[in-house]
């Protein structure tokens, strides 16, 4: 019944999901919120978060009573003989009685209470724990990092070749047009063959781009609904990319002298330095001696027939209380090397933060680079835009009153869709290098959401 209920509520969910699905399609935003919620690898990083919460209870019952229960019903089949000698009886020296201990049934039922009084360790081990989830929770956020750097790349694909889509239907569309016309000319004989031929050609080849595009559409549209979480099944529809308003670019904003800090992967070495110096102080603390007290109780009974629920026969209870003390001063040095192995792996530890300190330092100033370029480029490629229209609409002109020839037609027209496709090229640069500058601070979930 329980299996039957989370089965529906799954479903339920799926079809909630989907009625709330964007109308105007989904934003960047909305993409990594469905991420945070579908996405298997984020979902994984929870159940380890609520593992790791788990470890941290499970510590602090090893400091509470323990309690235990053991019970056992012998039948023995055959009472082993034990021999005495015969002079107790009377008897020749050398003799011996053959006699019985004991009876056919015993049952014995013991109840045991522990309490540690003294464990040197137990309050490192909760600390430990304690950080362990501290560590897992800084897993959790970095695997929603992740997903979101990884939606964010495929998202500004996914829009900047729909945009290459919507600037090729448009071009095939004044091809279309002047295609048409010359059809006409030629028919009329204003026009040469070859003229028209080579018109045609173009059209064709724009007709093989937008073909091509739809196909690279389909594969990247596939790979943001794969790092979202959402079904290949499914239609996922975005807001279309406004290239006037996306074009806007701005100065990055400047990044703090610590900005490491706010990494999860950073914070992560940092959490799993303290783990380590706490494991260091554990194995010191071997050298001394733990102290537990423990209480038991037992009744038993011993039975010529199986009859121990009879109230006609006794039972009879034993109970103790007692001290544990276990101390090892010696263990052939094992906990001296330990200690080593401890100091080299807290060293070990410090220099991955170096390390991790000095990649993202690395990462921020090259994505910074990349953007102030691009920054420079794509405004080139915009004026090669407008200059390659310009120089499009006065060919064309040309063209009509025979200035001009086809092959002059022809090659203004690529030359605007060369310009088309390398501002599309460098818009993409420009999103990845943006994408880069806020994943170096560690900033990218911030930055995304905002979008």
């Amino acid at each position: 019944m329980k299996q039957t209920m989370l089965i529906v509520l799954g479903l339920l969910a799926n079809w909630v999901s989907a009625q709330d699905a964007p109308s105007g399609g989904y934003t960047l935003a909305q993409c990594v919120e469905y991420a945070r919620v579908n996405n298997p690898n984020i979902k994984i990083a929870r159940v380890n978060e609520q593992i790791s919460l788990a470890q941290t209870q499970q510590v602090i019952g090893r400091n509470l009573p323990q309690v235990s229960v053991s019970g056992s019903v012998l039948d023995n089949v055959k009472i082993p003989v034990q021999l005495l000698p015969g002079e107790l009886n009377g008897q020749p020296p050398g003799t011996f009685i053959p006699i019985q201990f004991g009876t056919q049934y015993n049952t014995t039922l013991t109840g045991r209470v522990d309490q540690k009084l003294f464990d040197p360790s137990f309050g490192l081990a909760l600390k430990a724990a304690k950080i362990s989830t501290k560590v897992q929770a800084q897993a959790t956020i970095l695997a929603e990092q992740t997903q979101a750097y990884n939606i964010a790349r495929a998202y500004y694909q996914t829009l900047v070749i729909d945009l290459q889509k919507r600037l090729t239907i448009r071009d095939l569309n004044s091809s279309d047009t002047l295609l048409q016309q010359e059809q006409v000319r030629l028919k009329n004989g204003t026009t040469r063959e070859i003229d028209f031929g080579r018109i045609q050609l173009n059209r064709n080849n724009l007709q093989s781009q937008l073909e091509q595009a739809n196909r690279n559409y389909e594969q990247a549209i596939n790979q943001l609904k794969f790092q979202m979480g959402m079904p290949l099944s499914e239609t996922l529809a975005l807001q279309p990319l406004a290239i006037e308003k996306e074009l806007q670019v701005n100065e990055l904003p400047a990044a703090d002298s610590r900005f490491f800090e706010n990494r999860p992967d950073f914070q992560q070495l940092v959490l799993n330095t303290q783990l380590q110096d706490l494991n260091r102080q554990s194995n010191n603390r071997g050298y001394y001696p733990s102290l537990g007290l423990y209480g038991t109780y037992a009744t038993n009974a011993q039975r010529r027939e199986f009859n121990f629920f009879s109230g006609n026969f006794p039972w009879f209870q034993s109970s103790t209380i007692g001290l544990t003390l276990s101390w090892t001063p010696f263990d052939g040095n094992q906990r001296r090397y330990r200690d080593r192995e401890n100091k080299l792996n807290l060293e070990t530890l410090r220099l991955q933060q170096i390390l991790t300190r000095e990649s993202a330092q690395l990462s921020l100033t090259n994505a910074q680079v990349s953007y102030q370029n691009l920054v420079t480029d794509i405004q080139r490629e915009r004026d090669n835009i407008e200059l390659a229209r310009r120089i499009l609409t006065v060919t064309e002109l040309e063209y009509k009153e025979g200035i001009a020839t086809s092959v002059t037609l022809i090659d203004a027209k690529d030359a605007l869709t060369t310009a088309q496709n390398n501002l599309a090229n460098k818009l993409i640069s420009l999103y990845q290098s943006r994408l880069d500058y806020e994943n170096s601070q560690g900033t990218i979930l911030q930055y995304v959401t905002q979008k």
